[in-house]
């Protein structure tokens, strides 16, 4: 469908920036993805995280600068930061809800995405901050006719296959993979074989905040930070539950489908271009209501 107006610059560029979009958006879910697939639990936490993230890379750059290889340490550390932050979540305040019902672990888990976003609201004048964009390796662009890409989209997707591939690995070539779906299937069974399950579940949540943080530490390239950031949360559960409930391939190819419908929809539907991901979210679920990769329940 070619819109009056519109060139093939135009959709090109588009599906490009939301590649992009969506890769970042894959890290967000990648880690919401394993916690729920592991924990059962879905932690809209995580948005408050990505914020920490984005927020503490920012911090640091002002501190530590941002050069070429300033920038793995400064994103690194952030990342760390904020898998700590998930230590102390899990262990405080998550933990003691695993076996409580659904509601319940919804209430938690969004109270604390709305407490980090007060906080960080308070570290934040004037509603929002500017930060120093991307690296100097990254600051360039590619040339589609009169449109341009920057690096930074292509550098983000190559991230979030990096991710996909690593994920994939672990859950299915270590043992620690073979623990946690073994977890899932059957936690009780587990301990008895000698595993300390709980220990497993905290390594687990760390290593979901710790994308969260990577995934806010690159949101940083775009410019700023704003606390209703964190609500990026909204859409990485649509795409968790799209690609399927604890599906990392459903999550890579589903996070995909909304960054590149997002920005097709500036194009069709310019005032309501996220009408465009409910209502393929809402198609895909009427005809496989598990998600796109999701495991059929009886």
């Amino acid at each position: 469908m070619m819109v009056l107006g519109t060139t093939t610059e135009d959709y090109l560029t588009q599906v490009i920036d939301g590649l992009g979009s969506g890769a970042v958006l894959f890290l967000i879910a990648s880690g919401l993805t394993l916690i729920f697939g592991a924990l059962r639990v879905i932690n809209f936490a995580q948005g408050g995280l990505f914020l920490i993230g984005a927020y503490l890379t920012y911090s640091f750059q002002n501190e530590l600068g941002f050069s070429n290889a300033m920038f793995w340490v400064v994103v690194l550390l952030a990342s760390i930061a904020v898998a700590l932050c998930g230590l102390g979540l899990e262990v405080g305040f998550f933990r003691p809800i695993y076996k409580r019902n659904v509601l319940t672990q919804l209430l938690v888990t969004f109270g604390f995405a709305f407490v980090i976003t007060g906080l960080i609201r308070l570290e934040i004048t004037g509603g929002g901050t500017s930060t120093k964009g991307p690296p100097p390796f990254l600051s360039g662009h590619v040339n589609f006719g009169l449109q341009t890409v920057t690096y930074t989209k292509f550098f983000d997707m190559g991230m979030a296959i990096a991710v996909a591939v690593g994920l994939w690995a672990l859950m299915y070539r270590t043992g620690l993979g073979r623990m946690i779906r073994a977890a899932v299937s059957d936690p009780q069974l587990l301990a008895l074989s000698g595993v300390n399950v709980r220990l497993l579940y905290t390594g687990v949540f760390m290593i979901g905040a710790f994308l969260a943080g990577i995934a806010g530490g690159l949101f940083t390239f775009e410019g700023g930070i704003q606390p209703t950031n964190g609500d990026i949360i909204i859409d990485a559960f649509i795409v968790v539950v799209l690609g399927g409930l604890g599906s990392i391939k459903g999550a890579f190819i589903a996070a995909m489908l909304v960054g590149v419908f997002e920005g097709l929809g500036t194009l069709w539907l310019p005032e309501a271009n996220i009408a465009i991901v409910y209502a393929i979210l809402v198609v895909v679920l009427a005809i496989r209501p598990q998600g796109l990769f999701g495991a059929r329940t009886a």
